[in-house]
């Protein structure tokens, strides 16, 4: 099992949604229940984990429409981007 952030271990974690049929609400949920959490679940657009000693764990995303996103989840922001990824990325976007 993968510990958590707030336990210390942090990752760059690599995502492909382009063969992904779920709709942005169900996204959002699969989001939080399989890569927020105190362990990694595999699931369909997962790519791959990697472990590192960054303060943060960092989110690789190849959306649908060929763009490539990059999340950062701190501890500190871990519970917006729990509620939504994509809102919390469109944030990080301006900041």
């Amino acid at each position: 099992m993968l510990k958590s952030l707030d336990q210390g271990l942090t990752m760059k974690i690599f995502l492909d949604r382009r063969g992904c049929s779920c709709w942005a609400g169900a996204c959002e949920t699969c989001f939080s229940w399989h890569y927020l959490e105190k362990e990694i679940l595999p699931n369909y657009c997962l790519l791959e984990v990697l472990e590192d000693q960054q303060p943060e764990r960092v989110f690789t995303v190849q959306d649908r429409d060929g763009s490539q996103k990059t999340l950062r989840v701190t501890v500190e922001n871990w519970a917006d981007f729990h509620d939504s990824w994509i809102l919390s990325w469109e944030k990080q976007q301006v900041n």
